[in-house]
This record gives structure tokens, C-alpha cells and sequence, in this order.
């Protein structure tokens, strides 16, 4: 363990700057079109070339490109053209790859940057931020998209003796609780074809969304949304899977237990519970404990929201009081995937 001194602390608070610069950094590249030119041309431009081809000012560009060769996202060669390091255009270039990252950028800046901003004034009352508007609901969506590209292609590549699999692919009814736009139960349908799906949020702005998808992809006969919170679920043992994809988590305090239990009700006998969420510290010590880092991060940001993460046993002591039982857990990346049988 290395001895703590007060050059490596200061070193420590350095890299949290040079991150906020990175950040910064980043959305500057998403929002100019820095990054989509950039991965359509492999081989890498100049940056006279780049300015050329995106009608940016030289010499900004050029310092952007060269901060960029720093923070080792691009790389440089003899030609002087700047191009993505290894693996960088997946992660930042290509929007359509599932590693694609940049919506959280976007999130960062745009909607958890703004809401630091206005939560210094709920920190001293304890008031929460009530709603989102259309256009900050969108960039959540937009964000999300990397999750629930990861979930599709789990889903996937599960193999075919899964019972998740198995249910998927003959033909079952699926619920998604806190459906956002609704594309990752789109996306389901259009992978498992022989499923209907039903997904509610009580946010009217993603719901309107995901509408408008669903008819334009002609899905309407098989993928349902409503504008509907959970505790106002009237479902009676009508669906073979529910899954909240980083829903439980945000579901106010006050109403978790009710929505826990109107999600009970909805499910058939042998019916399962799939949550995707991230893992939480069940004691003070864990907190120093990289595996729960997304968890952690997330309950900060998310503070003047009102939500209040459950630590792992907070929420298998409520699964089984629901009733829930054989809940199993898996941890990826500091992603829980849990399953509960009815």
C-alpha cells in the first residue's frame, strides 16, 4: 500500500481536475461533430483538413486536438494528422456501437452539471427536484442507450438452455417498469419476435416518445406503453417477466415496497423478476470498494432527486417480504442483474 503523503494527495485532486477538463473536452468533440468525422476517417485528418470538412476555426481545433493527444484519446503521426487511439472510435466515434459512450457526456454536462447547480439550495432545505423537462428526459434516454445496448446483446447471447432465453423466445408477455422512450423493450421486440412487451413510466415526455416509435417500426401489435407509475399498477398475474432496468433504485422511498408488491401481483405463478441495477455498500467499510463505484457515483449524483439506494441486503430482505423467492445476483461491472421467482 503506498504511504500517504501530501504529494500524492495533491496528485489525487489533480486527476479529479484533469477529469473535469476531459469531460468537457469530450462534449466538445460529440457536439461539433469532431468524433463522427474522425470515425469515418480512419487514417486521421489535419487539422486544417478537419476544420476544412466541419467549418470549425483552425486554431481552436487545433488546441482541441492537441489536448485530446494528452489525455491519450487521439492519436498523432508523421503526416500530422490526428486520429482515434485503439478502441477509442467504439467508445466515443461510432454512435451505433454498444460501447458507444458519449450520452453520458452529455448527461454529465447538460443534466447532472445543471442539477449540482440547483441542488446547492436544496442542500439546505432538503427539498427534492420534482420533474425533468422533455429535452433533459431525452438526454437520459440518450444515456441509457449504452446499458440497454449491453442488455440486448446479453439477452442475446444467453445460452439457449436459459430459461430467460428460453421464455423469450416461445413467446411470453413482458412488462418494463420505468420504460423511459421505450427502446430497450423496441429492441426486444424486435429480437424476440415472438414476445409482447407493455412498458409504463408516469414521465408523459418519454412515453410520447417511444409512441411514436413503436408506430414507425410498425410494432403497435405487440409493444404496448402507458404513462403509469408503479404504484398505480392494476395488473393481475398477467405477465411472465417484469424487469426494471435501473428503475429501483429511483422509485421514491415512500412507494417502493407498494410498487414491489403491485409488480408481485402482476406476475403469473413461476413468473420472474428482472432487475438491473447497481450494486450498493451494505456497510460504511465498502465504500472504498471499487466494485460498488457506479452505485456510489450515481446515489450523488442523483442526491436532490430524492433517491435513496438499497444495499444489497435492504433489498433482498424486501424482495422476500414481498414474496419473492430463489433470488439470485450476478455482478458485472458493478451492474446487479437479479432474478426473483413468484
Amino acid at each position: 500500500m503506498t504511504r500517504i503523503n501530501v504529494d500524492n494527495q495533491a496528485a489525487k485532486i489533480e486527476n479529479f481536475y484533469k477529469g473535469y477538463t476531459a469531460t468537457h473536452l469530450i462534449h466538445i468533440g460529440d457536439k461539433l461533430g469532431i468524433f463522427e468525422v474522425l470515425n469515418n476517417h480512419k487514417d486521421g485528418l489535419t487539422p486544417t483538413d478537419l476544420a476544412l470538412e466541419l467549418g470549425l476555426y483552425e486554431p481552436y481545433l487545433k488546441i482541441w486536438c492537441q489536448t485530446a493527444l494528452y489525455l491519450e484519446i487521439l492519436d498523432f503521426d508523421e503526416q500530422g494528422r490526428f486520429k482515434f487511439q485503439p478502441y477509442m472510435n467504439e467508445i466515443l466515434g461510432d454512435k451505433s456501437h454498444f460501447r458507444n459512450d458519449l450520452g453520458r457526456f452529455n448527461l454529465a454536462i447538460n443534466v447532472t452539471g445543471e442539477r449540482f447547480k440547483e441542488g446547492l439550495e436544496y442542500y439546505r432545505t432538503g427539498k427534492i427536484i420534482e420533474s425533468y423537462s422533455s429535452v433533459r428526459s431525452e438526454i437520459v434516454a440518450e444515456a441509457m442507450n449504452r446499458l440497454h445496448a449491453f442488455l440486448i446483446n446479453y439477452f442475446k447471447t444467453l445460452p439457449k438452455t436459459n430459461p430467460i432465453k428460453q421464455m423469450l423466445e416461445s413467446g411470453i408477455k413482458f412488462l418494463d417498469v420505468g420504460c423511459g422512450t421505450g427502446r430497450f423493450i423496441i429492441q426486444l421486440a424486435k429480437t424476440f419476435t415472438n414476445s409482447r412487451f407493455v412498458g409504463v413510466d408516469p414521465i408523459s415526455h418519454g412515453i410520447e416518445t417511444a409512441k411514436k416509435m413503436i408506430e414507425q417500426l410498425h410494432l403497435t401489435d405487440r409493444v404496448l406503453v402507458e404513462n403509469l407509475g408503479g404504484e398505480n399498477l392494476q395488473y393481475n398475474e398477467e405477465f411472465d417477466i417484469v424487469c426494471m432496468v435501473a428503475t429501483f433504485h429511483e422509485i421514491n422511498p415512500t412507494i417502493r415496497f407498494k410498487v414491489m408488491e403491485n409488480i408481485y401481483r402482476g406476475l403469473k405463478n413461476d413468473g420472474r423478476l428482472l432487475i438491473f441495477d447497481f450494486s450498493f455498500p451494505d456497510n460504511i467499510e465498502d465504500f472504498k470498494n471499487s466494485k460498488y463505484e457506479p452505485g456510489i457515483i450515481d446515489q450523488f449524483n442523483e442526491t436532490c432527486l430524492g433517491v435513496v439506494h438499497l444495499s444489497t441486503f435492504e433489498q433482498n430482505e424486501m424482495f422476500t417480504k414481498v414474496g419473492f423467492k430463489d433470488i439470485q445476483r450476478m455482478t458485472i461491472k458493478g451492474i446487479d442483474f437479479i432474478i426473483g421467482v413468484k
